[in-house]
């Protein structure tokens, strides 16, 4: 169980502090947060008696360090995250928005928690793997990304195995969406069943999908089609659209697609057909249980 509180919000810092019963929290990262955007970043790193003596740890759960609000952004919707974690604090009378928390920005697409500002900011300070930053950009910017499965050769060892599908979505995804995920999979005959009211491409959870099946598969995507007026995305054309760009995937490849582009299937479908993964943030899981369970 984590606890803490946010004792200081101000334009230029935030201050409080943090507690797990289960593990301790000295000197982990700690991030704060205005809806999806990273504001700053600190350690868990102050002493405090007042906590040793309430049996906190050893008292080393106190946080200080600088945020950078950008103009128009709510002082009181700042939160403050352990990183890897979905708990958060929030401060006393906080005012809680999203990424777009104005009503002519409701239109905009679901570009995941990391919001286009943060990922450079994250990768100067070496919070992202090349490979999630080319991620994160693409699926962004582009409304795409092929990640493969094979592993590097070792000099002188043999091929390692390659990665699972399942295992890579589900760390793509959980980074996506900055928390613990839960990975659901379905197949379609095609990649023109996606088009169907009850596709996985059409359900709940996170707004970027991930393709994969045994033989090659390959579609042409109209790039940043996702970003558009809304009335514009999420189609599955009968045919290649005009300037659609190719991509592939397969058994060593996934293709991560958002859900809002559009796109149309190249060639035969897999004999197999095709593997649809989704995510779903653990958090909204464990609330949909629990509203089941005093339903019932």
């Amino acid at each position: 169980m984590i606890r803490g509180a946010i004792e200081v919000a101000q334009k230029n810092r935030v201050a409080g502090w943090i507690y797990s019963s289960a593990d301790s929290v000295r000197d982990k990262l700690i991030l704060a947060f205005v809806g999806g955007r990273c504001v700053g970043s600190g350690k868990v790193d102050r002493f405090r008696k007042d906590l040793l003596e309430a049996k906190l740890g050893d008292g080393y759960c106190g946080f200080e360090f600088p945020i950078k609000l950008n103009e128009g952004e709510k002082l009181g919707a700042v939160v403050v995250k352990l990183q890897s974690s979905d708990a958060a604090l929030i401060q006393r009378d906080s005012v809680l928005t999203g990424p777009h928390d104005e009503d002519e920005a409701a239109d905009l697409p679901d570009l995941g928690a990391i919001s286009p500002a943060s990922v450079a900011w994250m990768q100067d300070r070496g919070w992202l793997e090349q490979h999630e930053y080319d991620f994160l950009k693409a699926v962004q910017n582009l409304g795409a990304y092929e990640r493969g499965l094979r592993a590097p050769r070792r000099a002188g060892g043999d091929a390692p195995a390659p990665t699972k599908p399942e295992a890579a979505v589900h760390e793509m995804l959980g980074m996506y969406c900055l928390g613990e995920v839960v990975i659901s999979q379905a197949r379609v005959p095609s990649v023109s069943d996606l088009a169907a009211e009850n596709s996985p491409l059409r359900g709940e959870g996170a707004s970027v999908i991930a393709l994969w099946s045994n033989e090659r598969g390959r579609i042409s995507i109209d790039e940043r089609s996702h970003a558009r007026p809304r009335t514009e995305r999420g189609k599955v054309l009968p045919e290649a659209p005009a300037g659609g760009i190719e991509y592939s995937f397969g058994p060593d490849r996934l293709l991560f697609l958002h859900r809002d582009c559009s796109f149309a299937p190249l060639g035969p479908a897999p004999s197999g057909g095709i593997v649809v993964f989704t995510a779903t943030p653990r958090q909204a899981v464990r609330a949909a249980e629990k509203g089941q369970s005093k339903a019932a």
